[in-house]
C-alpha cells in the first residue's frame, strides 16, 4: 500500500492557496495601526513622514486582504501541510512541477524508470548508483566543489503511469518524492508531474544544510523537467531560446536528501 496520496497529481483549488491568513486581533491591529500611520505620515510630512504612510498603506492594505505574503511564506502551503500529516514529519519543504512533453506515455516512462538515465536531465546529480533491491544512491552536487548523498528505494511503481521513492530510513534528511504521467488532452503527449519534498533538520547544523540543500538546481524542478522536454524531443539539449519556450507550469511554491551526508 502506498502510504503517500498522490499529492503531485492533484492541483491545489486556488481558493486553498489564497486563503486569509490574517484574522481576528491581528486583522483589526493592522487596520488601525496602518490608519494611525498613514493620518501622522500626511501630518508630518516631509521623508519621515512618506515612509510613515507607506508602511502604513502596506499595513492596511495587510488587513484589508487578511493577507501577509512575508507571513505565508513561513508558513506551510496547503501540500506541505498535507505532507506534514501524512509523513508525519516536523515540518517539510516542497515543491512540485508539471510539463507537458510531445511523447508517448510509455516512452517517458520507461526513460525515467531507467534511473541512469536521470542525469541527462538533472543537472544536480553527479552520479546515480542503481543497488539491488530497487534502491538507488543519489550523489548531488553542492556549493565549493562538495557533494551530498543519499539512498532511496520504490514506494510505488505503476508501469506507463507513476512511480514514488523515498529515503532510507537511517537517512539525515528524510525525504521523498513521485513523478506521474498522464496522456495529455487532444494527443499532446503526456503530461509530467513530479514533486520532491523533505524534513528540513532542526538545529543550528540543521539548517545550515538545509542553506545548502537550497543551492541545488534540483530544486528549481522545472529546469530539469524543460531539459528533458528538449532531450526526449529533440535528442538533444536544446539551447537556451528553446529552453525559454517550453512551457512549464508551477503548481506549489523543494528537494532531496542525504544518507551519507556532506563530503
Amino acid at each position: 500500500m502506498n502510504p503517500h496520496p498522490p499529492l503531485a497529481a492533484e492541483r491545489i483549488p486556488p481558493e486553498r492557496l489564497h486563503q486569509p491568513n490574517v484574522q481576528g486581533l491581528e486583522r483589526a491591529a493592522s487596520l488601525a495601526g496602518g490608519s494611525l500611520l498613514i493620518s501622522k505620515g500626511l501630518r508630518r510630512g516631509g521623508l519621515g513622514g512618506g515612509l510613515q504612510v507607506i508602511l502604513g498603506g502596506l499595513a492596511l492594505a495587510r488587513g484589508l486582504s487578511g493577507r501577509c505574503a512575508l507571513k505565508a511564506a513561513m508558513q506551510p502551503s496547503p501540500l506541505e501541510q498535507q505532507l506534514i500529516e501524512n509523513t508525519h514529519w516536523r515540518s517539510a519543504k516542497a515543491l512540485a512541477r508539471s510539463i507537458t512533453i510531445n511523447r508517448p506515455r510509455e516512452e517517458l516512462y520507461r526513460y525515467w524508470r531507467d534511473f541512469n538515465n536521470l542525469p541527462t536531465f538533472m543537472t544536480f546529480l553527479e552520479h546515480i548508483e542503481v543497488l539491488p533491491g530497487e534502491r538507488v544512491r543519489w550523489v548531488a552536487k553542492l556549493p565549493l566543489g562538495k557533494t551530498l548523498e543519499w539512498v532511496t528505494h520504490l514506494t510505488e511503481e505503476v508501469p506507463g503511469e507513476r512511480l514514488a521513492w523515498e529515503s532510507e530510513a537511517d537517512a539525515p534528511i528524510r525525504n521523498l518524492g513521485w513523478v506521474t504521467f498522464r496522456d495529455a488532452p487532444d494527443e499532446q503527449g503526456t503530461e509530467i508531474q513530479a514533486l520532491i519534498a523533505y524534513e528540513p533538520p532542526a538545529g543550528r547544523v540543521g539548517h545550515a544544510l538545509a542553506g545548502l540543500l537550497d543551492q541545488l538546481p534540483a530544486f528549481k524542478t522545472a529546469q530539469d523537467l524543460r531539459r528533458l522536454k528538449q532531450l526526449m524531443e529533440t535528442g538533444e539539449i536544446a539551447t537556451s531560446r528553446m529552453a525559454r519556450d517550453a512551457r512549464v507550469e508551477t503548481l506549489q511554491p523543494a528537494p532531496p536528501t542525504t544518507e551519507q551526508g556532506i563530503h
